[in-house]
């Protein structure tokens, strides 16, 4: 599920040209630049970026296309393009010279770009490296990767978890040999879990995530290193021992190092102790202020009590800003068609609940009402000096706006809310017990079955554990493979605080509390959702509430709330 927030970890956006780079960031003393190997993340490199911040202000940022930085314009042929793009971001950040630590392609990254900038680079630490000749591997080891494409039945989760356990055993992963043999502890389930959101985060919901591997696959350490001119050491694991690997790669560099270590974090240990004699002080000015970007939503955080809510924001129109509130098991990402339908027409902003996306877990795991989610969000917004808000909620988050009214009825001009139910104590037993099943994930894979069935259901029964006649949906199904893909992706992320959310959901009093709403007030529903009498009834049971049917199709849901927006507007 979504972590707890690392004390003294915290997650930053900057703004390059009409792109953001995401990036993590600990410590103080000099700046020391960490790169991941892919297809991850820099939530990868967390434990070195914990042990490293003792010593050095490090800053872990996620490549082009993976993690949460926006991809490259066009797919990079070679390294030249991401070397580009980490100059951008030092010079973004307002640093001079760094030090660089760096993974596999992370590795192969570092030294790019110390070879691209030499004057920019200290000293650099390469982990893992690729080392050409090393090995004698089949074609098969430079083959095209596969690409990964979701599928009707969800098999693909079923690959992409074999492929990351494959990972685990040899490397290339797509190459088992006995001398790609990796010395190496199968990781439990739930790391498993970690790389696989981290993958699915590559690219668009895992969707490319080869870009970055056949950009690597140029590189070529014996050129580089024969001219690399700071002090470099690499680290190679124990499985090149024996095998010569350094042939037509030793440099007649003055200060190359190299090094070979059992485990990754003897690895990374002998990198922090090599860059750590060579530290140079430096000043490292505090993370710039993200530079929005027109006609584009944009991505920040915000820090609370406890961590930190990711958000996304577009603000080209000067309105009261509308916030657009995702449900249960989802994320920004479900309802962003939405977010994005306002952009030039109202300043607009959607949030990852805790818990869910990338907002850290800050609430408890159970026994979480709607409150608890309100005031989060409030002490959100108050940090970004939103007083006023409009407010739209899919299903149940629109509960979020409803609570958030009711609380501070000054801070929130209208509320939309769509799709809304109330239960009665009989039915919130049965959600309870059936609809939020143990999401865990489990050593050979089995839960991604579970989760894309369960969301795949959604389309077709309701609730959609009901799989009889009495539970059909009688409406054309509504079962795209990538909208599937994409909520499982977050279902996935937020693991079983999904259940803390749909707990919540399912026993809040709607009717009652929209009896007492403070503020206009929309109540829509599309004729298609099993929800709809519920909403019905709850405009019966709120008759000072206005009552709308939605189009059929969900990407115009957002200009059709524009009319009870706009009446007498207030900017």
């Amino acid at each position: 599920m979504t972590e707890p927030a690392i004390p003294g970890l915290t997650r930053h956006y900057v703004t390059v040209g009409q792109r953001q780079l995401h990036y993590r960031r600990a410590g103080s003393g000099p700046p020391l630049i960490a790169l991941h190997r892919l297809p991850r993340s820099s939530q990868d490199l967390e434990p070195f970026i914990q042990a490293a911040s003792k010593q050095f202000t490090v800053i872990a940022p996620d490549m082009a296309g993976y993690g949460q930085s926006f991809a490259l314009d066009e797919p990079a042929d070679n390294l030249d393009p991401l070397c580009d793009d980490l100059g951008a971001l030092i010079d973004a950040l307002g640093l001079n010279a760094v030090s660089l630590y760096g993974e596999q392609a992370g590795a192969a990254l570092a030294l790019s770009f110390a070879h691209h900038a030499p004057k920019r680079v200290i000293a650099l630490a390469a982990w893992d490296l690729d080392l050409p000749g090393a090995l004698d591997l089949p074609p098969s080891a430079t083959a095209p990767l596969p690409p990964f494409e979701p599928q009707w039945d969800g098999s693909h989760l079923a690959w992409l978890w074999a492929m990351l356990r494959e990972q685990t055993a040899f490397h290339p992963w797509h190459t088992p040999a006995l001398n790609t043999r990796l010395d190496a502890d199968m990781p439990d389930p739930s790391e498993l879990q970690r790389r696989m959101n981290q993958f699915l985060s590559s690219g668009i919901h895992g969707r490319g995530y080869e870009a970055g591997y056949n950009a690597a696959r140029t590189f070529n350490a014996q050129d580089i290193l024969r001219d690399i001119s700071c002090p470099t050491l690499v680290v190679a694991r124990q499985r090149y021992d024996g095998l010569d690997p350094w042939r037509g790669v030793l440099s007649t560099a003055s200060d190359l190092r190299k090094s070979m270590a059992d485990e990754q974090t003897k690895g990374e240990a002998q990198a922090l102790t090599f860059l750590s004699e060579r530290r140079v002080e430096a000043n490292v000015p505090p993370p710039p202020q993200v530079a929005s970007i027109p006609g584009v939503l944009w991505h920040d955080y915000v820090s609370v009590d406890g961590g930190q809510l990711h958000f996304q924001c577009n603000a080209d129109a000067e309105t009261v800003p509308l916030l657009v509130q995702h449900d249960a098991a989802s994320s920004i990402g479900t309802v962003e068609p939405i977010t994005q339908s306002f952009v030039g027409k109202r300043s607009v902003f959607a949030f990852d609940m805790p818990g869910s996306g990338c907002s850290d877990r800050i609430i408890p795991t159970d026994g979480v009402e709607m409150d608890v989610y309100a005031d989060v969000l409030a002490a959100g917004l108050g940090q970004l000096g939103l007083d006023q808000i409009d407010f739209y909620g899919m299903w149940g988050g629109g509960f979020v706006g409803l609570e958030l009214a009711l609380q501070n009825p000054s801070q929130v001009r209208r509320l939309i809310m769509s799709n809304v139910f109330e239960h009665t104590k009989a039915e919130q037993a049965e959600l309870i017990a059936n609809y939020t099943p143990d999401v865990s994930p489990v050593w050979h894979g089995g839960h991604l079955m579970q989760c894309w069935h369960q969301m795949r259901d959604q389309g077709i029964y309701y609730p959609w554990f009901k799989r009889d006649r009495t539970g059909v949906i009688w409406r054309e199904p509504f079962l795209a493979t990538d909208m599937v893909h994409e909520r499982v992706c977050s279902l996935l992320k937020a693991g079983n605080m999904y259940r803390t959310a749909y707990h919540a959901h399912f026993t809040y009093p709607t009717y009652d509390k929209l009896s007492q709403t403070p503020v206009p007030t929309l109540l829509a529903t599309s004729e298609w959702d099993p929800n709809n009498p519920h909403t019905r009834a709850a405009a019966d049971a709120a008759p000072a509430c206005k009552f709308q049917i939605l189009d059929e199709d969900f990407y115009k849901w957002g200009e059709s709330f524009l009319p009870f927006l706009e009446a007498d507007r207030a900017v």
